[in-house]
């Protein structure tokens, strides 16, 4: 397997089924929802067709990063499977926001004479278009996926202790800012200069990924061992 092409092929078999079975979710949600609609058993309401597959897009990194050990059992490399993993994540994430998107603007022709409204996550843009939204719906779907990575890559890497840790002083941090932060002002500057805001999680997006790439392309064999084969190195 010293091509890209087997461990691309490998990743994209990996994540297909979960894909598909998330997205026939979304597709029964989108058919209870509307039907709610139509036949007046709602006669308000705001649904959200988003999350089956944005959660699927969080745990994508725990589901699949097995295929981290099948890639390196067939002479791949860390750096092959970082590229296929994430490749095979843009290809589903871009496919995940079309049919996301189809099925909003169905819905929104179906339920045209209906109380009933499907959030999208680019209403809060006065004057939002379909280019957009499908940026807006892509980079929230990257951020989720890049918090999995991130999550994952550390939890190999370091093991469960210093994840834990870590998980621990983040949960504190943001508690502390959440009871002592004014929270409504920074809410306030996030919608008032939500295209920024958008901009700002891309590039937190990439960081994530760039430095989950980093710790994977010398990563250990086994989970947890990056720090156990330093200081093995500094007693020898």
């Amino acid at each position: 397997m010293n091509s890209f092409v087997g461990p691309f092929r490998l990743m994209i078999k990996e994540m297909s089924m979960t894909f598909y079975i998330n997205a026939t979710i979304t597709f029964v949600l989108f058919i209870f929802f509307n039907l709610l609609g139509v036949f007046d058993v709602a006669k308000s309401g705001i649904f959200f067709l988003h999350g089956p597959l944005f959660i699927v897009f969080l745990l994508y990194p725990f589901i699949n990063f097995k295929g981290y050990q099948y890639i390196l059992s067939f002479c791949g490399t860390r750096k092959q499977f970082v590229f296929a993993f994430y490749l095979s994540s843009l290809i589903y994430g871009a496919i995940s926001i079309l049919l996301l998107n189809l099925f909003y603007y169905l819905s929104k022709i179906i339920n045209a004479n209906n109380t009933i409204e499907f959030f999208h996550l680019a209403n809060i843009v006065n004057d939002s278009n379909l280019l957009m939204e499908l940026w807006i719906d892509f980079t929230w779907l990257i951020f989720v996926f890049s918090l999995g990575i991130i999550a994952k890559t550390i939890w190999f890497n370091y093991g469960t202790l210093f994840t834990l840790s870590l998980a621990t002083f983040l949960i504190i941090a943001v508690t502390i800012v959440a009871l002592f932060a004014e929270i409504s002002k920074i809410l306030d500057v996030i919608f008032d200069n939500y295209m920024l805001f958008i901009v700002i999680l891309f590039g937190l997006s990439f960081t994530f990924l760039l430095i989950s790439y980093l710790l994977m392309r010398n990563a250990p064999l086994e989970k947890g061992n990056r720090v156990l084969i330093r200081q093995s190195t500094r007693t020898t």
